[in-house]
């Protein structure tokens, strides 16, 4: 059959009713416990790789149902939470090239059957300026092969320009007038990676029983830091959802005890101060649960003082990393050496490609040679013409925060204050996919769906009930 009758055969009523009916599903729990379901059985068969490829063919496919990206978002989400476990798999993903066919035809038909559309945000200009200042990164300094690497023009494209380009198609595509509610299921595609991660920890810990039980301690794996990083960005919109139904609330609880079990020493400190800022959060703007919040936080304290002996015993592997000069010294000569390198080049600094701090940390092939601290990365790769353009960055995105106020905009913004903190310590926005697209598609999303219900959140502040207030976003 040639394309152009397969496009017809699509484009027919009756299977534009099946569209219909299988993009309806695409965003109800059912699609979700599918993904659950699906990840779990390669999670635990070990079989992550052909797992990804499997689970990119179901997600894609939700390309050509309807021009709603949220179920390939949810899709996204999800595979990123097992594909961490994916490093040096590279031969293996070659090896299975062909399963790749699928997604790409899908997200070729995707293009043909909906025509894209493009839409600027308020942070843009911001998005642009940052583009510009990794362009110029480098500039006089860097060698030429550097810069012009396969790697370094990848991470050049997907961090500036590219990433512009990809936010204006998204932007369209995720809209709150589709018949549900949008920042609930939004919401919801977070509690399903959530609750992958936490599936894949207890693989993780099951299949390593006997090592567990000799020390009741956290065990040490390669994809702690990125799982740490995906489950503070999850932690607030448990919160969120708490707030409608106060049982999510334990889904929070669960979240920061999925955080300390992945031992990682940037999500015991900001895993712990985003659980803080959570609980300020609802005490203060969730009056209607505020006694139950009360009490929680009453018996979390209570029970943290007497299970204190056993829970210190349980990270204290963590605590001896954050404690052990041995362990943290890359990161922080890697520190001093971002200090050098922006003084080697103060206005536009080193580059994105330069690779001359290998030796310090030999950083995953077709990876960039990162600080593992952003506001380094910052200085010694883009000197401060890119600290200007991240600022004003910053500054805009603060401005589409206080403009479109509301619950549900407050939880987006704590969402990406938690990578933002897992970033002091590890790549994060430096990382394009999945952390600076979701951190960006938070700021699309509380720009485009959001109700700016600010009238709402302060009804909500005060406790009192009315129609919008179930209604709010």
């Amino acid at each position: 059959m040639s394309m152009i009758k397969f496009i017809i055969m699509i484009k027919s009523e009756k299977i534009k009713s099946i569209f219909a009916k299988l993009s309806g599903f695409s965003v109800t729990v059912y699609y979700s416990v599918l993904l659950f379901a699906v990840a779990g059985a390669f999670i635990f068969t070990g079989r992550e790789v052909l797992g990804t490829y499997i689970l990119a063919i179901i997600v894609s496919s939700t390309l050509i149902f309807s021009d709603d990206l949220l179920p390939t978002l949810e899709g996204i989400l999800v595979i990123c939470c097992f594909a961490i476990r994916c490093k040096n798999s590279a031969p293996e993903f070659f090896s299975m090239w062909y399963l790749g066919i699928p997604t790409v035809i899908l997200v070729i038909l995707r293009f043909i059957l909906y025509k894209p559309q493009f839409r600027k945000n308020s942070f843009t200009p911001g998005m642009l300026a940052v583009s510009a200042a990794i362009l110029l990164g480098g500039a006089g300094i860097i060698y030429w092969k550097s810069y012009f690497s396969p790697t370094s023009l990848f991470y050049m494209f997907s961090l500036g320009i590219g990433m512009v380009i990809l936010i204006s198609f998204v932007s369209p595509c995720l809209r709150s007038d589709r018949g549900y509610d949008f920042s609930d299921r939004f919401a919801k595609i977070h509690m399903t990676a959530l609750f992958t991660l936490a599936l894949s920890l207890f693989q993780e810990y099951a299949s390593r029983f006997d090592e567990f039980s000799q020390k009741f301690s956290v065990l040490p794996f390669q994809w702690r830091n990125n799982a740490a990083t995906i489950l503070m960005m999850c932690m607030p919109f448990a919160f969120y959802l708490a707030a409608k139904k106060y049982s999510w609330t334990f889904a929070g609880l669960l979240d920061y005890i999925a955080i300390l079990f992945t031992g990682s020493r940037g999500g015991l400190i900001f895993g712990t101060v985003e659980l803080a800022i959570c609980l300020v959060l609802i005490l203060v703007l969730d009056k209607k649960h505020r006694k139950n919040n009360i009490i929680l936080i009453c018996v979390l304290s209570l029970g943290a003082i007497l299970a204190s002996e056993i829970l210190f015993e349980m990270i204290s592997y963590t605590i001896q990393r954050m404690l052990d000069p041995d362990e943290n010294s890359i990161r922080l000569k890697l520190i001093e050496r971002g200090f050098e390198d922006f003084k080697a080049s103060p206005m536009v600094g080193r580059g994105l490609g330069y690779m001359g701090n290998r030796d310090i940390h030999q950083s995953a092939k077709h990876t960039l040679c990162w600080y593992h601290c952003s506001i380094v990365q910052v200085f010694a790769s883009t000197g401060l013409i890119g600290a200007a353009a991240y600022t004003f960055l910053n500054v805009q995105r603060i401005r589409c925060f206080i403009k479109n106020l509301s619950f549900f905009a407050v939880i987006l913004f704590t969402a990406f204050i938690g990578l933002e903190m897992m970033s002091f310590v590890n790549p994060g926005i430096f990382a394009p996919f999945p952390y600076l697209m979701l951190a960006t598609i938070y700021f699309a999303v509380m720009e485009n769906c959001n109700s700016k219900d600010t009238e709402g959140l302060r009804i909500m502040m005060k406790g009192k009930k009315d129609e919008s207030s179930d209604n709010r976003e």
